[in-house]
């Protein structure tokens, strides 16, 4: 027989204890299997989503609501800016290319962003079905909306369902996009003067709502919608302007820059102690495991000496008796480890395809393949099985064949 086979047979004899050391691996690997899946893919999606945005340029107000509002659309915006503003910085010496945003309505959940073409190709999308839009009132939509093109639908004033319908303003869908794996899959794209047309006349809001706030100061003020815009899209010209732009545009009564790389890079920081946290009680449980492997290990190796005692007798040289423990050892944690693996890949692509703002970080589908995560975990889990089996199978290596046949099974 093999060691492999001897390791088999003793797994089997010890059902109930096997099963809990497995259990306890593949709980361990599939918390941390988990945590890195969807931290590493939400942190790849957060920069792809600003992958060729140097600044963000939006009303005065908080950076880090500026940046989640126009590049992934998560927040609230800060408020509107008049075009006047933007036309200026369009042509500024340093400016590459400003892609402007207008925000305030939405359909079943999904915002309605008022834009120009070139904002599917910062993306990388492409369209699927139909065409761009190019005249008002046209728009495009993400795969995520599930519309199609010829579809025609009123928006909802806000930024979430509920809100106002403009019954008297439709738009028509006129192209689909393919998916992406970007904030653009969950969003309607349409042009800015369709979004300004339709609230040229719109004037009172409800009182009390936050994400009206920035609409109700621009009535205020005397600015009418068909002058404005939410945020502006900024590439620069080089990376010396990254530093001094936002500098000069912030000195401007109304405007504020913000960096989306340096903004989620502190967001990213902030959450990274939760991140750690479950990683950090994914590996106690791994270690946990390795203690209970440890222990099955050790206290099914007393009751099973004489066996092994008769194996030296029939010639088993005692390498092949610690080979025994060892494949032991290692078939429970490495069977622990894929199954957790499995566990946490299922588990990861149920969150990210079961909460709605990661549809537009990450694609759901990722997560059944496998990833560079695997091999880290699969070689945690042989390091378990080494580690958990090494003094067992140096203690079996030992026996004493004499005293233990003397002895008897007693």
């Amino acid at each position: 027989m093999t060691p492999f086979s001897l390791a088999i047979a003793s797994i089997r004899a010890r059902p109930l204890q096997s099963s809990l050391c497995v259990a306890a691996t593949a709980a361990g690997i599939a918390l941390v299997c988990v945590v890195f899946l969807l931290s590493g893919a939400v942190e790849r999606g957060f920069l792809r989503n600003a992958q060729g945005i140097d600044i963000v340029v939006g009303a005065k107000g908080s950076p880090l609501q500026l940046v989640l509002s126009s590049v992934y659309h998560a927040d609230i915006p800060t408020g509107n800016i008049s075009t006047a503003d933007a036309e200026k910085l369009e042509h500024h010496a340093q400016v590459k290319q400003v892609i402007p945003l207008a925000l305030g309505d939405n359909f079943r959940g999904y915002r309605i962003v008022g834009t120009t073409p070139e904002y599917i190709g910062l993306y990388g999308g492409e369209i699927k079905n139909g065409s761009i839009f190019n005249k008002p009132f046209e728009a495009v939509a993400g795969t995520a909306t599930g519309m199609k093109v010829g579809e025609r639908f009123a928006g909802a004033h806000g930024l979430s369902a509920g809100g106002e319908v403009h019954e008297d303003s439709h738009y028509q869908i006129v192209g689909t996009l393919e998916p992406t794996g970007s904030v653009l899959d969950r969003l309607i794209l349409t042009s800015v003067a369709s979004v300004q047309e339709l609230h040229e006349h719109h004037e009172g809001h409800e009182d009390g709502k936050e994400e009206h706030e920035h609409e109700h100061e621009a009535y205020e003020a005397g600015e009418e919608p068909h002058n404005q815009v939410t945020a502006l899209l900024v590439k620069v010209k080089g990376p010396m302007a990254v530093v001094n732009l936002p500098r000069e545009i912030s000195r401007i009564a109304n405007l504020q820059a913000a960096s989306p790389a340096y903004e989620m890079a502190r967001m990213w920081q902030a959450m990274g102690f939760g991140r750690d946290l479950l990683a950090a009680l994914g590996m106690g449980f791994v270690a946990l495991s390795a203690l209970m492997l440890m222990s099955g290990l050790a206290s099914g190796l007393s009751a099973r000496r004489y066996d092994l005692a008769v194996l030296r007798v029939l010639g088993a040289a005692p390498k092949a008796l610690f080979a025994t423990i060892i494949a032991e050892g290692l078939a429970l944690s490495v069977g622990g480890t894929l199954i957790g693996m499995l566990i946490g890949h299922i588990a990861a692509y149920c969150v990210a395809a079961g909460i709605e703002s990661l549809r537009g970080v990450v694609l759901p589908s990722q997560f059944l393949m496998l990833s560079p995560v695997d091999a880290t975990l699969l070689t945690i889990g042989v390091g378990v099985g080494l580690a958990a089996a090494a003094i067992p199978g140096l203690l079996a290596a030992r026996t004493d064949i004499a005293a233990l046949l003397a002895r008897g099974r007693a």
